[in-house]
This record gives C-alpha cells, structure tokens and sequence, in this order.
C-alpha cells in the first residue's frame, strides 16, 4: 500500500487505533515503555481522564461525532443511576460534558485561539485529525495532528488538564517532548 493510501486509511479512528495502526509505533508506545514496559503493545485502558479529553478534542475537532459518546445524568460514576446507565462501560457526566463545552466556548471567544483553530484562515484550510507516518531510526511510526495551521505553518495539539499549574508536571509525564517530536 502507497503512503497515501496508508495516511488515508489512518484518519479512521477505527483504523489509527485499531489493528492497522498498530503496526506503527506511537507515542503511546514511548509511554508503556518508560512506565511500565510489561504493558507494551497492549490494549490501552480507558480513564476518566482520557475520556473527557477525548471529548474535549471530539467537541473541537469533529463536533459532528459528539454522539458517539454516552452521557449519564449523574454526580458520579458510584451511583445506582450511573451503574444501571452506563451498562459497565465508562462513560461522560453530565457535569464532564458541561465543564468541556463550557472550556470549549471560553476557547473559541479568545480570537487569537479562534484564528488559529477555526478551519479556513487568509488564504489556506487548516487541517483537523492529520495523521502521519515516518521512520525514525529503522522503525516506523505513526502520528496525528490535531490541527495543522498552514497560514501560520503550525502544528496545535489540543491537551486538557485538570490543574493549570500542574501542566508542566504533565507535559513531563505523558512525555509531550517525544509526542512533538514524532
């Protein structure tokens, strides 16, 4: 398969995700490796916080896809409701969701945030959920873009945080150095 095919291929989560993806390393990859090296190439668990992320990225990104996340009614995931509702699956709060769209307005109002995210600029149409591939040292690997500004020649990836002055400790920890380069 031509690169073309492969990175068209790759804008299905499905397929990015899924079991064509992982023939590509990630940065997901650096992270089990670092962490805990017994979990590498294994399934990813799910956690609150990669969900409302997630979210966050979707409300942005592809607002379009919104419904495939399910969003329970509750104060927390310990409810009878919540536990009925959500069928053993996580799943968003509705408190989550309102905090998100609410952080996602505050985003769009900022103009500078605005220009840079919206889709068309001056003369250019910027590109959402871009994949790539390349080698890097006789393996290959796999990234994707949030949002690729061409009028500005900027790459934004879009990160959620649930404590501003934490963030640096973050950008640490998920290794965002090794994500950037990739």
């Amino acid at each position: 398969m031509d690169k073309q095919k492969i990175l068209q291929k790759l804008r299905n989560d499905e397929d990015y995700y899924g079991d064509f993806g992982k023939q590509y390393l990630s940065n997901s990859d650096i992270y089990k490796l670092l962490n805990n090296p017994l979990k590498f190439r294994q399934e990813q668990e799910t956690s609150p916080a990669f969900l409302v992320g997630g979210y966050f990225h979707t409300c942005i990104l592809e607002p379009d896809k919104l419904e495939k996340f399910t969003v329970i009614p509750s104060s927390t995931r310990n409810t009878k409701q919540y536990k009925e509702m959500s069928g053993g699956e996580l799943c968003l709060l509705q408190h989550e969701v309102d905090n998100i769209e609410l952080m996602r307005d505050i985003l769009m109002e900022n103009d500078i945030c605005r220009d840079l995210i919206s889709p068309t600029n001056a003369g250019y149409m910027n590109e959402y959920e871009k994949p790539m591939i390349r080698e890097i040292e006789g393996a290959m690997w796999k990234g994707k873009a949030d949002i690729v500004n061409h009028d500005e020649k900027l790459i934004i990836d879009l990160k959620t945080t649930s404590d501003i002055l934490k963030f640096k400790n973050s950008a640490y920890r998920f290794n965002y150095d090794s994500q950037a380069f990739i």
